[in-house]
This record gives C-alpha cells, sequence and structure tokens, in this order.
C-alpha cells in the first residue's frame, strides 16, 4: 500500500508534548501537526450539565517534527489547555505513516 504524507497545508497547528520527569512535566515543541478540539455535554443536562472537553491529534511520521514517541501516560499542551493523552493509534502502511493522538482535558467536568 502506498500511503502519502500529511499534506503540509493540514499540519498547520503546533503543540508541546509533555512528557513526565523527575521535576514534573518536560515540555517538546512539536510543529506541523493537526490539533482538532472538540467540545460536548455529556450526562447530567440540563440539571448539571458535564462539559467533556477532547483533543485530536494528526502526527505526521515524515512532516511533524521532531520525530518523537508519543505514549499514553503523557500530556498535551495546546493553546493554554493541558490535556492527558488517553490514546494513541498507529496508522500503517508499509511502515508507520501518522499517529491518531487522542487527549481529554485535565479537569474536564464542571
Amino acid at each position: 500500500m502506498n500511503t502519502e504524507p500529511i499534506p503540509n497545508e493540514l499540519l498547520g497547528d503546533d503543540i508541546f508534548i509533555q512528557k513526565p520527569s523527575q521535576n514534573g512535566w518536560t515540555d517538546l515543541y512539536i510543529s506541523n501537526v493537526r490539533a482538532e478540539r472538540s467540545s460536548t455535554i455529556e450526562s447530567g443536562y440540563p440539571d448539571k450539565p458535564r462539559e467533556k472537553t477532547k483533543l485530536t491529534v494528526w502526527y505526521d511520521c515524515v512532516n511533524s517534527r521532531p520525530q518523537t514517541e508519543v505514549e499514553c501516560g503523557m500530556r498535551i499542551r495546546f493553546n493554554g489547555e493541558i490535556f492527558d493523552i488517553v490514546s494513541v493509534r498507529v496508522i500503517r502502511a508499509k511502515t508507520p505513516h501518522h499517529l491518531k493522538i487522542t487527549a481529554v482535558k485535565i479537569g474536564e467536568y464542571t
């Protein structure tokens, strides 16, 4: 299967991957990703609505920089918000093509 990299015009976002360290969290600046933030209302509506904010990040294994490992347990900082990474899905052609990273906002329920 011959799959092309994600087009650069779709990779206009930048994020910080936060990796746990002995002193808290270490930020790693990542450029050329696609970040899609979504918000939904869960159970309790309308009396006590609970908002759930999710971030989906598309990380291209060719065009996103720098190349790095991303795992559950890490966090993402995007536009001043912090998200816990809860899922990392590797999309493959012959080799890893891109990652679909799903993260939920810390303290998401209000």
